[in-house]
Parts: C-alpha cells; sequence; structure tokens
C-alpha cells in the first residue's frame, strides 16, 4: 500500500503517490538548478512547471485520480525535449548576426571532462572506490578488490612495528605516556592505505544532485540527460532511501560511538577527580612517585585533559552524527566544509594534547630530577643518623630496641622492625617485634642475652605468624664439652620452636581464654594474666582475637653460670629451615627458672 501525496503546482492540486513525487520532485529541482544559471532561466523554468501542471490536468481529465510513477515518467521524458527549444532560439538569434554569410557548420561542444566524486549511490563506506571506478574506468567491486589486497600486503609487511610497540604503551606513569605517545605517531605509518581514504571522502565533494551524476559520469548538463538521470533511477535524495550498506555503517559507527562514549564518560570523570581531588588521581591512574611535584604540573595536566576531552569528544560527535544519517530518515550527512572543519579541529586538538603531554612531561621530568636529588640528600643524611650496629633504625624501632634491650644481628629485605597495633588485648600503643614482606624471603634475628646461673630453665613468648619458617630460638654459647679425649672445643647448644601459623585471628592465648586449652604450659601462662587482660583478650578484634599463641622451650639445662641468648629468627643457619615471605610477631618473652 503506497501512501498519496497532494502537491500544489502552479496554484493546482494534483493527488500522487509517494514514488511519484518523489521523482518529480527531483526532476523539477534539477530543472530548475540548470535554467538558474542562465539568464532568463526562471522565466523557462516557470515555463516548464507549468507545462507539467497542463500534463498532468491531461491526466486528469482522462479520470485518473492519483498520479502515478511511469507517468511521472512519461511526463519528464516529454518534458525532457525542451533542450531543442532552447537550441533553436539560440541558433536563429546567431543567424540574424550573420545575414549575408553561408550557414555554417554547427558547432560541436567538446566534450565534458569528468570531475572526480564519491558515489553516494554506488558506495560500501564513502563512495571513494566506487567514484574511482567511474572517473578512471573499471568496476567498482574490481577497485574494492584491490584496495583491500595492498591495504592487507601493506600491514602485513608494515605493521609489525607497530604492533611490537603497541604493548610498551603503559599508562602505569606519566613517562611511561611517552612511549604510548611514540605510538600514536608511529600509526600513521600503519594507517598509510587507510589515510588516503579518508581525506579523499573528507575533500572529495559526493553526488548529491542530478548534476552532479552526470559530470561524474563525464556527460553535458542538460535538460534532456537530467531527465534520463532521473527516470532510470540512479539519483536519490541523500538520507530517503536506505541500502544495506548504510545500515552496516550505521551499525559500526554506532559501535564506535558506544566505545568513544564510555571513554569520554571515563575520562570527564577522571579529570573532574583531578580537579577535586589531583594528589589521590595522580597517585592512582598516573603513577607520579612524587604527589609533591603535582601541584607544579596541575595546569599543564589539565590543559592535556581539556585537549583530551575535546578531541575524543569531536571523535564521538562525528560518529553520532554519522550513525544518525546512515540509519536515520530525513537525515543529511555532513558537508565537506562541515567535514573540513572538524578534521580540523582534531587534528589540533591531537596535536595540542601530543604538544601539552610532551611538555608536561618533560617539565615533571625536570622538577623530578631536581625534586629527587634534594631526596636523595635527606635520605643520604637520615641514613647516617639512624644507622646502629650497622642498620638503619627508625626513631620509634631504636627506641623500643634500646628500652627492650634487644639487639637486632640480622635484617634482610625486612620492611621493618616493630610493629603496633594488633597486640593480644587490643591496645594499639603496645609495640612488639615484627617483620613483614610478601614476595621476599626474609632474614630476620634479634636477641637478648642474660647470665643465667646452674638450673633448669623454661623460655616463653607471645607470637604469631603468617607462613611457616618463623621460630623463636635459645642458645647457650658457653658450654664446653669433651671431643673423644683428642682436646676441647666449643658446641653451640641450640634449642628452637616454630611459630604456629593462626594469621592475625585466634590463637591459643584466645581458645584459653575463651573455651579452654589442654596445654597445661599455656594455660599457666595465660591464668597469670589478670582478669581484666583476659577479658580484653577475649573481646580483641570484636571477639575473635588477634592469632597470638603462647609458645615456649622446655627444660633447657644449665650446668654452670652462662650468658644464654634467646630470641626470635627466621635464619636458616640458626633453625636449619628455608626463610619465607610474610610476617611474624613477636614479644612478651620470659626466661624463668623452673627447677635448680
Amino acid at each position: 500500500m503506497k501512501k498519496n501525496i497532494s502537491i500544489n503546482l502552479c496554484g493546482r492540486l494534483y493527488q500522487m503517490d509517494e514514488d511519484a513525487y518523489e521523482l518529480l520532485s527531483q526532476y523539477t529541482d534539477a530543472l530548475r538548478n540548470y535554467f538558474m544559471k542562465q539568464e532568463g532561466g526562471k522565466e523557462i523554468a516557470d515555463d516548464i512547471e507549468e507545462r507539467i501542471a497542463e500534463l498532468l490536468d491531461d491526466l486528469k481529465a482522462e479520470g485518473i485520480v492519483a498520479i502515478t510513477i511511469e507517468q511521472v515518467q512519461d511526463i519528464i521524458m516529454q518534458i525532457g525535449q525542451v533542450e531543442e527549444i532552447t537550441s533553436e532560439e539560440k541558433a536563429e538569434e546567431s543567424n540574424k548576426g550573420d545575414e549575408g554569410c553561408e550557414p555554417a557548420e554547427k558547432a560541436k561542444k567538446p566534450a565534458e571532462k569528468k570531475k572526480f566524486y564519491c558515489d553516494s549511490q554506488n558506495k560500501m563506506l564513502a563512495g571513494v572506490l566506487a567514484g574511482c571506478a567511474q572517473y578512471f574506468g573499471g568496476s567498482a567491486n574490481g577497485w574494492r578488490w584491490g584496495y583491500v589486497i595492498v591495504s592487507v600486503l601493506w600491514w602485513f609487511y608494515n605493521g609489525g612495528g607497530v604492533s611490537f610497540m603497541i604493548p610498551f604503551a603503559k599508562w602505569n606513569s606519566l613517562f611511561s605516556s611517552l612511549s604510548f605517545i611514540f605510538t600514536l605517531l608511529a600509526l600513521p605509518i600503519f594507517l598509510l592505505p587507510v589515510i588516503p581514504y579518508v581525506l579523499t571522502a573528507i575533500i572529495a565533494p559526493s553526488t548529491k544532485t542530478a548534476e552532479d551524476v552526470l559530470r561524474m559520469k563525464g556527460k553535458e548538463v542538460n535538460p534532456q540527460n537530467l531527465a534520463e538521470e532521473v527516470t532510470e533511477g540512479t539519483l536519490k535524495k541523500n538520507g530517503n532511501t536506505k541500502s544495506i550498506w548504510d545500515i552496516m555503517a550505521g551499525i559500526i559507527t554506532l559501535g564506535f560511538s558506544f566505545v568513544l562514549s564510555i571513554a569520554f564518560i571515563f575520562i570527564l570523570c577522571v579529570f573532574v577527580a583531578f580537579l577535586v581531588a589531583s594528589d589521590v588521581v595522580a597517585d592512582e591512574f598516573m603513577g607520579l612517585y612524587y604527589i609533591e611535584l603535582v601541584p607544579l604540573i596541575k595546569g599543564d595536566i589539565i590543559m592535556c585533559g581539556m585537549m583530551l576531552i575535546a578531541n575524543v569528544g569531536i571523535l564521538l560527535y562525528c560518529c553520532l552524527h554519522a550513525t544518525v544519517s546512515s540509519l536515520g530518515k530525513n537525515t543529511h550527512s555532513m558537508s565537506n566544509r562541515q567535514r573540513l572543519i572538524w578534521v580540523l579541529l582534531w587534528v589540533a586538538t591531537f596535536v595540542g594534547f601530543v604538544g601539552c603531554t610532551v611538555y608536561t612531561c618533560e617539565k615533571y621530568a625536570k622538577h623530578y630530577e631536581t625534586y629527587r636529588t634534594e631526596k636523595n640528600k635527606e635520605r643520604d643524611a637520615y641514613i647516617r643518623e639512624h644507622t646502629h650496629d650497622g642498620f638503619v633504625f627508625s626513631d620509634v624501632d631504636w627506641e623500643f630496641f634500646q628500652k627492650e634491650g634487644w639487639t637486632l644481628e640480622t635484617a634482610d629485605h625486612c620492611e621493618r622492625y616493630t610493629y603496633s597495633g594488633e597486640y593480644m588485648t587490643g591496645d594499639a600503643s603496645v609495640r612488639y617485634l615484627d617483620e613483614h614482606d610478601e614476595y621476599t624471603p626474609v632474614v630476620y634475628t634479634a636477641h637478648k642475652k642474660v647470665l643465667a646461673e646452674p638450673g633448669v630453665y623454661r623460655l616463653s613468648a607471645a607470637v604469631r605468624a603468617s607462613n611457616t619458617g618463623k621460630f623463636i630460638y635459645i642458645m647457650d654459647s658457653d658450654s664446653i664439652v669433651e671431643d673423644n679425649g683428642s682436646g676441647l672445643q666449643v658446641e653451640d647448644v641450640i634449642r628452637i620452636n616454630e611459630i604456629p601459623v593462626c594469621y592475625n585471628q585466634g590463637g591459643n592465648i584466645w581458645k584459653e581464654v575463651t573455651e579452654g586449652n589442654e596445654d597445661p604450659v599455656v594455660k599457666e601462662l595465660v591464668n597469670r594474666l589478670s582478669t581484666r587482660v583476659r577479658n580484653k583478650i577475649r573481646a580483641a578484634n570484636r571477639g575473635q582475637g588477634f592469632g597470638w599463641s603462647y609458645i615456649y622451650i622446655d627444660n633447657f639445662t644449665v650446668n654452670k653460670p652462662t650468658w644464654l641468648t634467646f630470641g626470635v629468627t627466621t635464619d636458616e643457619s640458626i633453625t636449619g629451615a628455608p626463610a619465607t615471605t610474610g610476617w611474624f610477631s613477636a614479644t612478651d618473652f620470659v626466661l624463668e627458672k623452673i627447677s635448680k
């Protein structure tokens, strides 16, 4: 079922179907454009419309209610012969001016020179290759296959370098963004086959009128050719009908629009977040080593962000416009002037973004070197001031070691020597021995020395750990034994006990105060604590405990006055077990004599 349309032509109303109206409208527009360029062309165009109205009146007189496209085609073919009338008038005027002369041969008009257009009627994307087929000759499909083959060969032989660079374009720091910029600059090499196509699609005009189609084909623009072009159906108004290629192009640009929308929103959110909390964003997204330098380059980063937002925004707008013009009804694509303006704006924002980024990186690098030099001097001064017994202590660590009488013997890959905040009672102010490294095995030994009288001793401590390989130990380095009558030698007498792995929940101390424990020594040690302390242990960490356990080394015999060394260690030379990653905590060491 076709839709009928009422039109007003020369003050008279006519009914015709939609296709007939489209065809007649295209033809009258084409003729009017043609004659308006000539002197007196308006009168000629009005006369032609009057003649069309007369022919339509004849059809109405025959009882035809709605004019069809076939009837409009007949009218067009009749009106198309108007060129003969205009040419006859011109010939008569010429003959009047040449009285007394022999009639000259009718001058032959030179062949119309072809003009390059993007063929919008046979396009797959922009109609560039179809236009090449019209201008240079050959079939449109042949040009398309040739373009695909050349592009694939180019990418195969020249695309490897760019594809190799892309993995190095990481955004984990401002410096590494330079590699991303270099990759962007190298992309034109990779996209060289695409660039001429895109530039031609932007610069070259597209066929929008019947005159454009005739010029593209190298035909003379005259009423008869215009009539033939229109009636053959080669011209369709831009946006009125959508081919499968228009739909495919619309789907592709819709996908690009979706991706660009996400990118645009993300960049805009990061930009706004940077304006509000520049330190956090610089640390989280840019990975800057020294956040203190951000105020020095904040303005430059904002300029980079504005350029990037504008750049992505232009791409998003153009993709959305292309989607609407490809899928929407009665929508028009951009004119060449609009395309050129948007391309120039995009190039300007891209160059601005790259330039601002390079400048910002160089400025940051300059400040970074100066700042790092100052920091290194401060660090060296700090190390000299805080080095004790060959180890660099923080003020709080050194104060703890001095106050508690501990000596640090080994400390390799240690992030810290002490810690606070998760003591068994929940008291965050209590400090204890502690080491931590999740990635590298830590070698840590801290000890005390006590002069012990002869007797039997027990060493106990409150400990916890996240991994195996952590021990408490006790050592008698003054014991002298006889070696098969061959003399005397010093032998270290070492006893060790491994710290149980409870992480930071539970532990036998918490278990004893909540539900009891079968180990009599642990029960004894816990019972020594006051009721107030036991209640705190029970409630610590929301009633889950912090993973502390009592472990001990029992029945260590001393036969004569000697110096006993005890403490905590992960050293394989003492424990016989390899060092591991993770952490441990140890405190409340008690060396007590349990019998003579």
